[in-house]
């Protein structure tokens, strides 16, 4: 599935070349992941989810810095719902949950964040966190910065809140098609408990 010469597409530095890579080379391993991953996250009763590959529509000059598969229980869109994202920085495989700041009024007005502290503190060694989707950098999810994230969620208004593991470029993981399929399948279904109360806050929002 995924191996180091994928991070070889951010060497074109031109938007076609870029572009065409992603679409022959990296699109193709998400729609091919993307069904297992949809089945372990689905719960029994509840909407299914569905997989939105990046399509970079808003790209005309510059070549996109990461690409990526998203997952959410709406069928036309994710960037206003709590959702899963698996895609590549140049330097790390990312396997994230989101709210963007898209979703962000909606979660706000039915929960505190704080209350997903307990969750979150419960993620095992590994997990990564950060206030801002549109950059790499990350810290690890220790009890200091998981209590700084949730901070800045709420303290500054365009503030988001990125969740779960990366793999680094020269991991050993990508020799193991195996073991990093298994990694990426954990990763999210140890994010579910924190997915779900966020989505039923942003449901609830939807419906008032």
């Amino acid at each position: 599935m995924f191996t180091n010469q994928d991070f070889d597409i951010f060497n074109d530095q031109t938007l076609a070349g870029r572009m065409h890579l992603i679409k022959t080379v990296i699109d193709p391993k998400f729609e091919q992941l993307a069904p297992t991953i949809i089945a372990n996250l689905q719960t029994p009763g509840e909407p299914p989810f569905y997989a939105h590959v990046a399509k970079h529509l808003r790209r005309f000059k510059n070549p996109p810095v990461d690409t990526w598969v998203a997952f959410s229980q709406n069928k036309r869109s994710y960037k206003a719902w709590p959702h899963f994202e698996l895609g590549l920085w140049p330097d790390r495989l990312f396997i994230y949950f989101d709210i963007l700041d898209e979703c962000k009024p909606a979660v706000q007005a039915q929960m505190q964040l704080a209350d997903l502290a307990p969750r979150l503190l419960a993620l095992p060694t590994g997990f990564v966190i950060s206030n801002n989707h549109g950059v790499p950098t990350t810290e690890s999810a220790t009890p200091a910065n998981i209590t700084q994230a949730i901070k800045k969620f709420d303290q500054y208004k365009h503030s988001e809140l990125v969740v779960g593991r990366a793999v680094g470029v020269n991991d050993p993981l990508f020799e193991d098609a195996d073991a990093l399929n298994q990694l990426i399948i954990t990763t999210f279904k140890q994010l579910l408990p924190i997915y779900q109360p966020v989505m039923a806050a942003v449901s609830a929002a939807h419906e008032d």
